[in-house]
């Protein structure tokens, strides 16, 4: 591990465009030949209202976590942990590749347009990116040992 950062909330509209509170730190990580970052987001069920409650609105948080805090960081390269409970949850990020910037061939204009993209080029601040549900799985060990290090 590189760095584990402090909690911190961040505010954000849910889909009645009413004010909701999310709680989250960053962590980044060696794993080695790489380097990761992790979000690490604290749901409180029992916190009030304004707390993060619905799983819709995890793509608005981690949305404006990445492309605010992370900009410019390769996606492929970010994990999101939950902690709902005293339990972990980590999730993928996902994108929509429609949002991709596209081209027609020059002379066919009625072939569909090219996308040529690698994951790599896919960088916070880029395009939207949300949180895929599917992925979810428990975290590795190792990683949960490091989000337990430091009280909330």
């Amino acid at each position: 591990m590189a760095y584990l950062g402090q909690f911190r909330d961040i505010v954000y509209a849910n889909e009645k465009r009413e004010p909701r509170v999310a709680t989250y730190r960053l962590v980044l990580l060696e794993e080695k030949p790489i380097a990761a970052v992790a979000i690490h987001l604290h749901r409180k069920h029992h916190a009030g209202g304004v707390r993060l409650a619905r799983q819709q609105e995890l793509d608005v948080v981690i949305g404006r976590i990445v492309g605010h805090e992370l900009r410019g960081i390769r996606v492929d390269r970010v994990r999101i942990v939950v902690e709902t409970d005293g339990r972990f949850t980590e999730y993928s990020l996902d994108f929509n590749a429609a949002d991709l910037p596209s081209s027609r061939p020059s002379g066919e204009p009625w072939k569909p347009p090219v996308v040529a993209v690698e994951s790599r080029d896919i960088v916070g601040g880029s395009l939207p990116v949300f949180v895929d549900l599917a992925s979810a799985r428990p975290v590795d060990a190792w990683l949960l040992t490091v989000l337990q290090r430091r009280s909330r």
